[in-house]
């Protein structure tokens, strides 16, 4: 995954599966994170879907139904995100924020990204 982002904001470190319409990447944040933090952390996981590597500029444009099922305990999940819809150059995905340690959901929602392929 290529992310323009400062190394202490990279909180998605490795994609672990990958398929046309899923992908599971392993995300680590430097303290407890906030809902926000899981809001990026999911945009930046998208990124995991760029197969050719190219690098292209994606900025978050909205977050849906983001529900905090769990409390906050840890610094490390599994995000698991589904496509939803491609318009142009929007993407539509749900996701989730499992814990390593229970594999419990914690978060869930959705958002959408705008990649500017220039």
């Amino acid at each position: 995954m290529t992310l323009p982002h400062g190394k202490l904001l990279v909180f998605a470190k490795e994609v672990r599966v990958r398929t046309e319409e899923s992908i599971e990447v392993y995300c680590v944040f430097p303290m407890l994170p906030s809902l926000a933090m899981f809001m990026e952390a999911s945009a930046q996981c998208s990124a995991g879907f760029d197969v050719d590597g190219n690098i292209k500029l994606g900025f978050l444009t909205m977050g849906k139904d983001i529900r905090l099922l769990q409390d906050i305990k840890e610094k490390e999940y599994l995000f698991i995100l589904q496509k939803e819809a491609l318009v142009a150059a929007y993407s539509q995905y749900s996701f989730e924020a499992v814990s390593l340690s229970t594999k419990e959901k914690v978060v869930t929602g959705s958002f959408t990204v705008m990649v500017n392929n220039r």
